[in-house]
């Protein structure tokens, strides 16, 4: 689920709220919605889009929060959308992620996308399901990239091998499996683009797994469609080794099911000598230092 206060806050922020009535609206609205969530049925499932029609159904148009937006006396306009159930979460959201980032983000961005489309062409599946499995696998292509030491004409500063050089740029601690907060930030960004889709998984999944499933979204399917080839074909030398190290760890692992998986990744050396909640692999360090045109031309049409 999205940040649910973060949701609540940014909403109260666009309605003009701050000091004493933006916090006196966020205990409100924090109440009601706890309330609201306790009543329903598989509500610790809501998210994404659901979630911020839960919101505008259940929680933004109970008169206890609209009592309290009356008090606080805000514009008449953004009342009456409060009133009808309209507040436009999905666009603070939209306007929260625009895509306006260098190019090393945006090559995150781009290679999160391209696994997503690669796994389901050579799965045959419609999604990577469920949640935690695209983070257990980006995990392992930096893993696979930090075990190789291949690039050409490059001094290293780490001993991070490739991975000093290519693959994403976030740091994985150890929790139940390899985690990085910042995959989830730029997953829930390309969400919000409609580059990315996420929904409920209908089947039961293990307790220790998240029962959302992501595939390509609108946009992603239309930038994939464009794109593509070109992608497919890079020019640069490290992302290409950066694409076929994913297609590797796709192809080597896209039979196993969850737990399988899960057992063999919580099995490494590494993994089992790295304390809990501490550092598990490093991100890479270096930025991108030569002409990489395919992520060029994205970033002047997204």
């Amino acid at each position: 689920m999205v940040n649910e206060i973060l949701a609540l806050r940014r909403i109260g922020e666009w309605a003009d709220l701050s000091g004493e009535e933006l916090h006196f609206y966020l205990d409100i609205a924090a109440d009601v919605q706890s309330e609201k969530l306790d009543e329903q049925e598989g509500a610790d499932r809501l998210s994404g889009e659901r979630y911020f029609e839960f919101l505008n159904e259940e929680v933004l148009t109970d008169e206890r929060v609209l009592d309290e937006l009356e008090l606080a006396d805000i514009p008449v306009e953004k009342l009456q959308r409060f009133r009808e159930g309209e507040v436009p979460v999905l666009e603070l959201y939209s306007e929260q992620f625009k895509l306006d980032y260098g190019l090393d983000q945006i090559a995150d961005f781009i290679m999160m996308m391209k696994f997503v489309r690669d796994y389901m062409k050579l799965t045959g599946e419609d999604s990577v399901a469920p949640r935690n499995r695209l983070q257990y696998l980006l995990f392992l292509v930096n893993y696979e990239l930090s075990q190789e030491d291949t690039l050409p004409n490059r001094s290293n500063r780490t001993t991070l091998g490739n991975l000093e050089h290519t693959g994403y740029r976030y740091n994985f601690s150890k929790g139940n499996g390899p985690y990085a907060p910042k995959l989830y930030r730029d997953k829930n960004r390309l969400f919000a683009q409609s580059l990315l889709h996420e929904e409920v998984i209908e089947e039961p999944v293990s307790e220790d797994d998240e029962p959302y499933e992501i595939s390509l979204g609108e946009n992603g399917e239309r930038l994939m469609a464009r794109y593509g080839k070109k992608l497919d074909n890079f020019d640069s030398v490290l992302l290409k080794e950066w694409d076929l190290q994913q297609r590797d760890v796709i192809k080597e692992h896209r039979t196993k099911p969850m737990e399988e998986l899960k057992e063999q990744v919580r099995s490494m050396p590494k993994f089992q000598a790295t304390p809990k909640n501490e550092e598990l692999l490093k991100a890479r360090q270096r930025d991108f230092d030569e002409p990489v045109d395919p992520i060029q031309e994205l970033v002047l049409n997204v």
